[in-house]
C-alpha cells in the first residue's frame, strides 16, 4: 500500500512537473499500481463532494452513503477504464503496440488537470455564492469584479484543457508510440465520441460538466 502511493505522489508530481519524462517511464514500466491509487483518491474526494451535496438534500443516511459509492468510485472508476479502454482499442486499430495496462497507468496521469479544475470550479463557486451573499446584484457581472472573475475563470479552463490535451497526445505518442498522422486520425475518432458521452449524460442527468 505504502509503496503504491509513493507510486502515485511520484506519478502527480512528474506530471506536473516533467509531464515527458513522466509519460516515457509509464511506456518503459507502467506504474499501474501507482496509478490505480491515484485513481483510489480521486475517487474518494469525488465521493465526498457528492455526500456533501446529498446531505444537502437529504437527511437519510442511506442515501448519503450511496451518493458517496455512486458519485465516487463506481463513476470515476467507470469513466476512468471506459476511457482508457477507448484510447486503448482506438490506438490499436491504428497501429499501437501499447499494452492496455500502460494506457490506463497513462490516462490516470490525465486526471491531474481534471482534479485541479474541478477543485477550482468548487472554489470559484465559493467565491461567487460569498461574492451574492455580500451584494444585492443578481447578476454576476454586476457583483464588484465579476467580469475579471469569470475572464480568469475561462482562461484557467482553457488551461486546464490544454493540460490534459497534451496528456493525451503524450498517452498516443510516447506509450502509443503513433506518429503525428495516426494521433491527428485518433482525436478524429476520439473527439465524436467524447462529445457523444457529454451529451448522452447531459440528456439522462448524470451531469452539467462531463468527467472525462
Amino acid at each position: 500500500m505504502r509503496e503504491a502511493l509513493a507510486q502515485a505522489w511520484s506519478l502527480a508530481r512528474e506530471v506536473a512537473t516533467r509531464p515527458l519524462a513522466a509519460y516515457e517511464r509509464i511506456a518503459a514500466a507502467p506504474p499501474l499500481a501507482g496509478a490505480l491509487a491515484f485513481m483510489a483518491l480521486l475517487a474518494g474526494a469525488v465521493g465526498i463532494v457528492a455526500a456533501g451535496i446529498a446531505t444537502a438534500r437529504t437527511e437519510d443516511p442511506g442515501d448519503v452513503v450511496l451518493a458517496f459509492i455512486l458519485g465516487g468510485p463506481v463513476a470515476v472508476f467507470a469513466v476512468y477504464a471506459g476511457a482508457a479502454g477507448v484510447i486503448w482499442l482506438v490506438s490499436r486499430a491504428l497501429g499501437s503496440r501499447a499494452s492496455f495496462e500502460a494506457v490506463l497507468s497513462a490516462w490516470a496521469g490525465s486526471y491531474l488537470p481534471t482534479a485541479v479544475w474541478f477543485a477550482g470550479m468548487l472554489l470559484a463557486h465559493v467565491i461567487v455564492a460569498s461574492g451574492f451573499e455580500s451584494s444585492t446584484a443578481t447578476d454576476p457581472e454586476a457583483v464588484p469584479g465579476g467580469v475579471t472573475f469569470q475572464v480568469l475563470f475561462l482562461a484557467f479552463s482553457v488551461a486546464a484543457f490544454l493540460w490534459k490535451a497534451l496528456l493525451l497526445y503524450l498517452t498516443l505518442r510516447v506509450v502509443g508510440r503513433l506518429d503525428f498522422r495516426r494521433i491527428v486520425a485518433a482525436a478524429a475518432i476520439l473527439a465524436p465520441v467524447a462529445v457523444g458521452y457529454w451529451a448522452l449524460g447531459l440528456e439522462l442527468g448524470w451531469f452539467k460538466v462531463p468527467f472525462i
